[in-house]
Parts: structure tokens; C-alpha cells; sequence
């Protein structure tokens, strides 16, 4: 049987033009994102990483993970992404620090490549400091106190603008954890905030000191709160990472010689001109 081709159309070469479709993706755990068209070029982001574990025994909260919210991110193809997940919650030990969260299509720190530090996990009635991270553990026994924890540091390593802020640090243990949105302040759990590409939406909140024990909320990058008594404290709240691809115009030139099928195609999609 001959092989037919489908009719066509010939003419000169011509230059069209569109634009890509909004796009977004959004990642609780590990996993990989791909472009939904060959067209785009750049992403926004919003990474969040794992907030720390807050601490039991009149124990402090733990610090928010940090978040890196950036715009006009340039990627070429697939890209690995890292959720991190919270810290581990202790009684009079043995809880840790948040997760990083990465965005890594390859390339160099805050180059293609970003990542979000996992928050500090809280310390122990006067005698551990809150560790550092994307904002920082709750302390005890005030800043500097002779024979006392302080309070962790928040934007650990440091990015701008900052990805988060310190805990505090009080006489009896029970610091607050730092949060993306401002420093602790006694057993006051510093603010969340509500990202761009979350609208609507309060991550990243520290832990409160001398609390109830909670854990923070999953996919919010929250701190673990300290208990005030003999139970554990908190789990942190694991990480989120978010990838929009805004609406983009792109251009080709088309080799002048079509078949019927690409031109319907193009005409549907509103690309021919």
C-alpha cells in the first residue's frame, strides 16, 4: 500500500510567537521537577526547610526552618529537589535540628542553586544552648548567663535577604524559637510569614518555649514547642518546596513547510500567526 503524507501548507518562513502556561509544582518530599513546556526558562521558588525539635524538662522551642524565596530562576531542564523534614523532639536530650530543603538543578549556592537550613533544635532547662540554623533554637538562663545556655542563632549560614531570625533565651530554660518573621522574645515563639507563592498561608513559625510539648504542623517548616514539664518536647514541622513557572513569551521560526496536522495544532493553541 502507497504511503500518503497528509497535505500541507508551503510558504516562506515564518516568525511565531506565544506564551507558556502558568505552572505551578509543589513537593513534600523528595522528588525531581520537570518543565511543563520546552519554552520556559525560569522558575520562582519558595524553599522551606524542616524546623527543629523542641526540648522537654522546662525545655525551649525550637527554630523555624528557613525559607528562600527567589524569583527569575534560570533552569535548562529537570531539577532534584530536597524537602527536609523536622527535627527530632527530646526530653532531656537527644533532639536535633531541622533538614535542609534544595532546589538544585547543579551550579554553585545562590548561583542555580538554593538551599534552606534546617532550624535549631531548642535547649534544656539552664544547661543547653538552643543550636543554630535557619532561626534559631530556643535557649535558657538568659544571653551570656554564667553557667548557662544561649539562645541559638537564626540565618545560619547567613543569605540575603535573611532566611530567618534568632531564638531567645530565659532564666528557667524556656526560650522561644526564632521564626522566619521575627525573633523570640522570652518563651514567645517568633512570627511566621506568609510567602509569596503560599498566599494565605503562615510557615515557618518558632516553637514557644516551656509549652505543651506540640509538634510542629508537617509542610510548614514550624518549630517543635519546648514542654514545660516531664514529658518530651515537640517534633519540628517538615519542610516544603514550591516551583512556579509564570507565563512566558517565547518565538520560533517556522521552516515554511507544514502539515496539516501542526498547523491545526497551532491555530487551536492560538501560536499561529
Amino acid at each position: 500500500m502507497a504511503n500518503r503524507s497528509n497535505g500541507g501548507v508551503i510558504g516562506p518562513s515564518v516568525l511565531n510567537s506565544g506564551q507558556t502556561t502558568l505552572n505551578t509544582q509543589t513537593f513534600t518530599s523528595d522528588g525531581t521537577w520537570n518543565p511543563s513546556e520546552s519554552a520556559v526558562s525560569s522558575v520562582d521558588i519558595c524553599v522551606i526547610a524542616g524546623g527543629g525539635g523542641g526540648m522537654g524538662q522546662s525545655g525551649g522551642g525550637g527554630g523555624a526552618g528557613g525559607i528562600r524565596q527567589i524569583t527569575g530562576v534560570p533552569v535548562t531542564g529537570p531539577v532534584a529537589i530536597t524537602v527536609g523534614g523536622g527535627g527530632q523532639g527530646g526530653f532531656t536530650s537527644g533532639n536535633t535540628k531541622g533538614s535542609d530543603s534544595i532546589f538544585n538543578p547543579g551550579g554553585s549556592e545562590g548561583s542555580t542553586m538554593y538551599t534552606a537550613t534546617g532550624g535549631g533544635k531548642a535547649g534544656r532547662n539552664a544547661t543547653d544552648s538552643g543550636g543554630p540554623g535557619g532561626s534559631g533554637g530556643g535557649g535558657s538562663g538568659g544571653p551570656g548567663g554564667p553557667g548557662a545556655g544561649s539562645q541559638g542563632q537564626g540565618n545560619v549560614p547567613p543569605f540575603s535577604p535573611p532566611q530567618g531570625n534568632p531564638g531567645d533565651a530565659t532564666p528557667n530554660g524556656r526560650g522561644g524559637g526564632g521564626g522566619a518573621g521575627g525573633a523570640a522574645s522570652s518563651q514567645s515563639n517568633g512570627a511566621g510569614v506568609s510567602p509569596t507563592l503560599f498566599p494565605g498561608e503562615t510557615k515557618a513559625v518558632g516553637g514557644s518555649g516551656g509549652a505543651s510539648g506540640g509538634a510542629g504542623t508537617a509542610e510548614t517548616g514550624n518549630g517543635g514547642q519546648g514542654h514545660s514539664s516531664g514529658t518530651p518536647g515537640g517534633a519540628g514541622g517538615a519542610g516544603i518546596v514550591r516551583v512556579v513557572s509564570p507565563q512566558q513569551p517565547f518565538s520560533f521560526y517556522g521552516s515554511g513547510v507544514w502539515d496539516m496536522n501542526a498547523v491545526y495544532d497551532y491555530v487551536k493553541a492560538g501560536q499561529w500567526s
